[in-house]
């Protein structure tokens, strides 16, 4: 788990990095139409990761769980029976991107010239072909997350992020366009999907497609129909953003709401370095009975774990966002940041408390929590349409951070209700101090970086940002990091 962390936070470093670096290069060369396209591209990806129907997670669960009790027939039949749906699924998501294809002029024809509409198609056909392959392949990491073998999955993925941002900058420097970039990005995901099956087929003996099965079919389907409905909630949660700002706008607005959507997804890495690694822990949990205070207790260590650089990141990006936005994409660009800020601010609860999630997974009771964030996500993808139209893609984002809000809101009832949750012990103990704090630091980081009055460039947000940095972790570890966490950090240090 240790070297799988370590490894994540390298890709993060490396996912953000080469972003950072990459993404005005890549502006800059494609253009605004191209550019929205390929957003517009990237953001259709999630719908139809949809047709994996929850059987990614639901494998994780099913594998850690039946390694907790050691039973080994029955993975080797869970397995079986999952590879067969896998060869299901992939003929079903070529249906879905044949219809895409070809109701793409109604989706787009209206703000779209000709030559944008007949670029989507074709990314639309690379992206359908590529997910096809993909999705089945996504169960070896699946696999490998409910056996613990974090490194490998992890581990490959550096080597992915080099070759594309060394691909990217060769094609773009030869003056291709949106659809070379999706190229590059299907052949390396097919790489790792192969390579990773390989690893799991080393680790673990798979069952043949042929073999005959018992496994318990109409529980395994049951669960995956309410993970896939939660799944269906993340998708619509901000990639929905690009689809409405293409439908009501055209191509510049999609470039917007998708750099604002983009800084909003990589906050969210953050605390995913952590979320993805938690289903063994939470099966762990569930198996050996726990009551609530000691649920309670594990909530409060694993979400104060994952808040602490998630609040950081967000003074920071209140204090320095603007301005890195119009050095690092350009002015045009300007209006993304609202919609980056309204995005962490209004994800941050839901973030920091997924743990909850896993423990509700790995105990089988997703139904309900599936229904109300779909319902509550849903309800305010449908209404980003109208608000866009009315007030801009501003409107549109506020629409969807409300719906975040809502949902926020049912998971941490529902955790109260079906884990016995002790909210108020939770809240205080996770998020007093050091909201407190952060709104502190960046408030007074505020008003001191709105009194500089020279020209504002990357040496002064650099020191800028340092200074921040310096201050906020005087003040976190001061005020609040508990005892146990001051210790354990003077215990890291000395071992360094």
């Amino acid at each position: 788990m240790r070297k799988g962390a370590t490894y994540n936070y390298l890709n993060l470093l490396l996912v953000n990095a080469i972003g950072l670096v990459l993404t005005p290069f890549i502006i800059r060369c494609l253009g605004p139409s191209q550019y929205g396209l390929y957003l517009l591209a990237g953001a259709i990806i999630p719908y139809l990761t949809l047709l994996d129907f929850g059987l990614g997670k639901t494998t994780t669960r099913y594998v850690a769980y039946y390694r907790e009790c050691d039973d080994k027939e029955g993975l080797r039949a869970y397995l079986a029976a999952v590879l067969r749906l896998y060869v299901l699924l992939a003929a079903a998501l070529l249906a879905a991107g044949a219809l895409l294809y070809l109701f793409a002029p109604e989706l787009w024809g209206m703000h779209f010239r000709p030559d944008e509409l007949a670029s989507i198609r074709l990314m639309i056909v690379v992206i359908t072909l590529t997910q096809a392959i993909i999705i089945p392949g996504n169960v070896f990491t699946a696999i490998c997350n409910g056996c613990g073998y974090f490194a490998f999955p992890r581990g490959i993925q550096p080597v992915k992020y080099i070759l594309r941002a060394v691909c990217i900058g060769v094609l773009l420097w030869q003056g291709e366009k949106a659809l070379a970039l999706i190229c590059v990005d299907a052949a390396l995901n097919i790489g790792v999907a192969i390579a990773t099956g390989f690893y799991v087929r080393r680790r673990i003996s798979l069952p043949s497609l042929r073999q005959a099965t018992n496994a318990p079919m109409k529980q395994i389907l049951s669960y995956a129909f309410w993970i896939a409905i939660y799944q269906a909630t993340a998708a619509f949660q901000w990639n929905s953003g690009q689809i409405v700002a293409g439908m009501t706008h055209g191509t510049g607005a999609v470039g917007i709401a998708g750099i604002g959507i983009l800084l909003g997804s990589m906050y969210g890495y953050f605390a995913e370095t952590i979320n993805r690694m938690l289903m063994p822990q939470a099966t762990h949990t569930i198996h050996v009975r726990a009551n609530p205070r000691e649920v309670t207790d594990e909530m409060i260590r694993i979400s104060r774990m994952v808040l602490l650089p998630q609040a950081f990141i967000l003074g920071g990006f209140a204090v320095f966002g603007d301005t890195f936005v119009r050095l690092w994409a350009g002015d045009t660009y300007g209006q993304a940041y609202p919609i980056a800020l309204g995005i962490m601010a209004s994800w941050t609860v839901q973030l920091t408390g997924d743990y909850g999630n896993s423990l509700l997974e790995a105990r089988g009771k997703v139904k309900t929590l599936s229904v109300i964030n779909f319902i509550c996500i849903f309800a305010a993808a449908i209404t980003s349409y109208y608000a866009s139209r009315h007030w801009g893609i501003e409107g549109m984002a506020s629409a969807l951070c409300c719906g975040t809000i809502l949902a926020t809101i049912a998971d941490n009832i529902y955790y109260r209700k079906k884990l016995g949750l002790e909210t108020g012990r939770y809240f205080k103990a996770v998020y007093m101090r050091i909201t407190i704090v952060t709104i502190s630091t960046a408030a007074i980081g505020h008003m001191a970086w709105e009194m500089i009055a020279l020209p504002r460039n990357w040496a002064l947000l650099a020191a800028g940002c340092v200074a921040y940095a310096l201050i906020y972790a005087v003040a976190i570890y001061s005020v609040a990091l508990t005892r146990e966490e001051r210790e354990k950090l003077r215990t890291l240090c000395l071992r360094k």
